[in-house]
């Protein structure tokens, strides 16, 4: 991997292709290799600078006082492009990293060309959610980390790729999880209107078996930025751009390139 040292620390990226850059940000507890489904298909357009942000991967792991900063990793990354010398490209997140990807276009626009965020939330889903979040966080906090990982690959029995992907991709140890897990949520839904970008928008229509609700969170976001596109997706989550690699590429890479996006029977678009 290569590594690029900043004002705010070291950080890890892999890069593939060349063309238009493309900063790709994982999710939560990730590295880089969460993005392995879309290598083969962007990187025949663009370059890929695949980013293991703070917290992840090889990258630093400190935060100041232990406290896990959303804002902190969202300067990491203006950091880091100011050290590749990018001022301006296209910007795609999946979950956590749709998050970080938003609160960039919002805080920094001028480096944003064009977003695209995958499962993403702008607020708190719902205060049942919130006793999920502090219930799971006891729980895990009395398991071994590797009973965790089991526990939350239940969500995807009948997904081996998708598996695979996520475990061959988490970089995380139980402490920086349980620090993930408790970290104040950025909430940025009033906030979201400054976003200047182009922005897609893709998510799971409806419900996730922990009862979050990710078709609402999705039309939140749409409903509240200025030039959005939506796509929900039936019978698939967090993350499409593993469960439904294919369509998720042809999407996002239509959006990219300005192509009228093509129609698929699991796919309805806003």
């Amino acid at each position: 991997m290569a590594v690029v040292k900043t004002r705010n620390g070291e950080f890890h990226y892999k890069c593939f292709g060349k063309g238009e850059p493309i900063l790709f940000l994982h999710g939560s507890g990730a590295c880089w290799k969460m993005w392995e489904p879309q290598i083969e298909s962007f990187s025949k357009q663009y370059k890929m600078i695949l980013m293991d942000y703070r917290g992840h991967g090889d990258s630093i792991k400190t935060f100041p006082n232990n406290k896990y900063s959303y804002e902190l990793i969202v300067s990491d990354i203006v950091a880091f492009l100011d050290e590749l010398h990018i001022s301006n490209l296209h910007i795609i997140g999946v979950s956590q990293g749709a998050i970080l990807g938003t609160l960039l276009a919002i805080h920094y626009p001028s480096y944003v060309k064009k977003l695209v965020i995958s499962n993403s939330y702008s607020e708190f889903p719902s205060q049942a959610s919130k006793w999920i979040l502090h219930l799971s966080n006891f729980i895990f906090s009395l398991l071994p980390y590797t009973k965790i990982i089991d526990m939350m690959m239940k969500v995807y029995k009948n997904d081996d790729y998708t598996q695979k992907i996520l475990r061959n991709s988490f970089s995380i140890d139980k402490k920086m999880l349980l620090m993930i897990k408790k970290a104040p949520f950025p909430t940025h839904t009033h906030l979201l209107h400054q976003i200047q970008s182009e922005t897609l928008i893709l998510s799971g229509a409806g419900k996730v078996v922990t009862g979050i609700d990710e078709g609402k969170a999705a039309r939140t976001i749409y409903n509240n930025v200025a030039n959005g596109k939506l796509a929900l997706f039936q019978n698939a989550f967090d993350p499409l751009n593993v469960m439904k690699k294919n369509i998720f590429n042809e999407i996002v890479l239509d959006f990219l390139n300005n192509v009228p996006f093509k129609k698929y029977n699991e796919v309805t678009y806003e």
